[in-house]
Parts: C-alpha cells; sequence; structure tokens
C-alpha cells in the first residue's frame, strides 16, 4: 500500500511540474513604442519581461494573442529556486513549448545554486526524484530555458524544426550577454 501511495504521490509531483498546474494562467506585458519594433536585445530592459518581449520580437512566444486568450502558464518556478517562470504554451512559429526562468543573481538560494550548477556543467537538471530536465542557462546566467519539441530528430540537423530550436537558443543565450 505505500508503495501505491508513493507511485501516486511521484506521478503528481512529475504532472505538476511538468504541465505547471500550480500557476494560473495570465497575459504577459506587450512591448509598446520603439521596444515593440526592436530586435536588438540591448533595446529590451535586462529583466524577465524584456527577455520575453525581446523573443517575442521574432515571433518565437507569443505572450498576447489578439484574441485576449491565455498563452501562457505561470510555473511553480521556486522549485528550481528562481524569482519568475513561465511556460508558453503558444508560439507563434512553432508548437513546441518554451519555459522561461530568471534567477536572482545577486541573492541566489540553495536550490538555484544546484539547478544552475548542473544546468552549466551536465545540460540537465533533477529536483526531488523526477527525471532530469534538459535545460540551458544564458550567457550572464541570469535566465534558464527548457525547450521541448518532441517532433526534433537529433540527426536531422537540416529540419526546420531543429534549425528553429537552433536559432532561439542563439537569441535566448545572448540576450544582455
Amino acid at each position: 500500500m505505500k508503495k501505491i501511495i508513493a507511485a501516486l504521490a511521484a506521478a503528481l509531483m512529475i504532472s505538476v511540474f511538468t504541465t505547471g498546474c500550480f500557476g494560473m494562467g495570465q497575459k504577459a506585458a506587450v512591448a509598446t513604442g520603439d521596444e515593440a519594433l526592436s530586435q536588438e536585445a540591448t533595446d529590451y530592459e535586462n529583466n524577465f519581461e524584456g527577455l520575453c518581449n525581446y523573443l517575442a520580437s521574432f515571433g518565437y512566444i507569443n505572450p498576447v494573442s489578439d484574441n485576449e486568450d491565455v498563452t501562457y502558464v505561470s510555473m511553480d518556478y521556486e522549485l528550481v529556486g528562481a524569482d519568475k517562470g513561465r511556460k508558453f504554451t503558444e508560439q507563434t512559429k512553432k508548437k513546441a513549448t518554451i519555459e522561461i526562468y530568471e534567477f536572482n543573481t545577486d541573492k541566489k538560494n540553495a536550490t538555484a545554486d544546484e539547478v544552475i550548477k548542473s544546468v552549466k556543467n551536465d545540460g540537465v537538471f533533477k529536483i526531488y526524484d523526477l527525471p532530469e530536465v534538459k535545460a540551458l542557462l544564458s550567457d550572464n546566467g541570469k535566465y534558464m530555458m527548457i525547450y521541448t519539441d518532441k517532433s526534433i530528430n537529433e540527426e536531422n540537423t537540416e529540419s526546420d524544426e531543429y534549425k528553429l530550436r537552433d536559432e532561439i537558443v542563439t537569441k535566448f543565450k545572448e540576450f544582455h550577454k
């Protein structure tokens, strides 16, 4: 009986972590003025909203849709020691999922230190007894991204999906080096 309860608890934790069930759907702030037209990272503030608006300027994510539908889920970012986190559920160029987290690099906690170190060293992190999660850090170490697209074939580097992921990863990593 204890094994069944433990298995159910583990399944629930995996579900919560991978789907962002702790968060409520919300709309992101919309870039305004010159910022809305720019595709230069330095034209955006070096913060979570700036990164989201920068990625949106390329059409990688859609923080607000035309019909006001929710396009992202707020994640339980404390699980990874972050200050903010969102999982974008509607992208304008691809139906992949993109999770973005922001860490306070001036005042990290033990969980953040462990996650960041693991991602830097191995490209993955693990919390609790859940499976490892592939992730990457921005060059400035302030942001983490989890990019999931099950249609990518790692051996087919010429596919549109593979090229798009590489393009998004490059823009993400370069944001405010």
